[in-house]
């Protein structure tokens, strides 16, 4: 049975579908047949990451018989009846009704709790529970997540929700350092400027901040190997990635765990604040410059902590529970 994903066909960089790719990529390579489908453009594959990932492709003679809210009747009569469908929760609701009414068993990927909702798009909330309650499984990215799954749906088994493991790229490691304070200001942006306007007359003369936007993933890993201090603006996600990889790079990362982080934002890698609560921001920045000068991210419990992360949010481990997921629909 192949295990095939359905995709949004992203242009630029998003988190979630590298999510898809890798997980397809990596079921690929360890026995088992997978595949990427964008339901919309069908001859989409993303170009802003490498990959090697399969694609299931429909044939053209059959696309214009069906219109567009077909995509998965489309899918069946291209010859994959016999799939096994992942479906991302922003479009449970969607391609899950139309995996109902064909036919085809299903798992919904939750990568984000806070997106459940989101899935309804057109249908009704009764057409989403309905949509989580006859899943074959569901797949959840964290454990906030699969908190998110029970509030949202009480009556779902906790056995029908499998934990997968995020990883984090070798390409994030510690570098030579230097009084660089890093921030991503693509979410809360409003907030990301009002901490940095308050910071003005409490940052030293020799440290200065630097903004994160519309870099690559090696870009970005370069800037972190040399930054000191990371400044968190995850707000309602479900993992919460880029604080890992800055604390995997060395740095002591200061701000919100947008819910899904809180599994790992302790000390004394992270420093967690109350979104919204400005002046304790502030407070533990300018205690971090300072555990930075005294030399805090090169002592053995700073590098300890990291190495224990690494060990668990690893590729091995990551793997280990993705086939967790693929031995229970085989």
């Amino acid at each position: 049975m192949a295990i095939t994903y359905l995709c949004p066909a992203e242009k630029k960089a998003s988190g979630g579908v590298k999510v898809l790719y890798r997980h397809s990529e990596m079921l690929s390579a360890n026995g088992f047949e997978s595949y990427i489908f964008h339901p919309k453009y069908p001859d989409f594959s993303c170009t802003w990451f490498s990959h090697n990932a399969s694609f299931r492709k429909i044939n053209p003679q059959i696309l214009g018989i069906f219109n567009r809210n077909d995509q998965i009747s489309k899918f069946k009569h291209s010859g994959y009846g016999d799939d096994f469908i992942v479906i991302p929760e922003i479009w449970a609701a969607k391609f899950g009704v139309q995996c109902l009414d064909v036919g085809l068993n299903y798992a919904i990927f939750v990568q984000n709790g806070y997106f459940i909702l989101n899935g309804k798009e057109e249908f009704t909330e009764s057409d989403l529970k309905k949509v989580y309650e006859n899943s074959h499984l569901i797949m959840s990215i964290s454990a906030d997540t699969s908190e998110m799954i029970s509030l949202t749906y009480p009556r779902i088994s906790k056995k029908k929700i499998i934990r997968l493991l995020p990883s984090v790229s070798s390409l994030f490691k510690i570098g030579a350092k230097e009084n660089i304070i890093t921030y991503m200001p693509r979410k809360l942006s409003d907030h990301a400027a009002k901490i940095c306007f308050y910071m003005q007359d409490h940052l030293p003369e020799n440290w200065k901040m630097l903004p994160i936007h519309n870099k690559n993933e090696q870009e970005v890993a370069s800037i972190l190997a040399k930054s000191s201090i990371f400044l968190s603006f995850c707000d309602q996600e479900g993992f919460g990635l880029p604080p890992l990889e800055a604390a995997f790079s060395g740095n002591i990362v200061v701000g919100y765990t947008g819910q899904g982080a809180k599994e790992y934002f302790y000390k004394p890698l992270f420093r967690e604040v109350q979104n919204g609560d400005f002046k304790k921001y502030i407070e533990n920045i300018c205690t971090a410059i300072n555990d930075v000068e005294t030399g805090m991210p090169s002592s053995q419990i700073f590098l300890k902590e990291i190495e224990k992360l690494r060990n668990f949010y690893s590729n091995e481990n990551e793997l280990a529970h993705l086939l967790i997921f693929a031995s229970k629909i085989q």
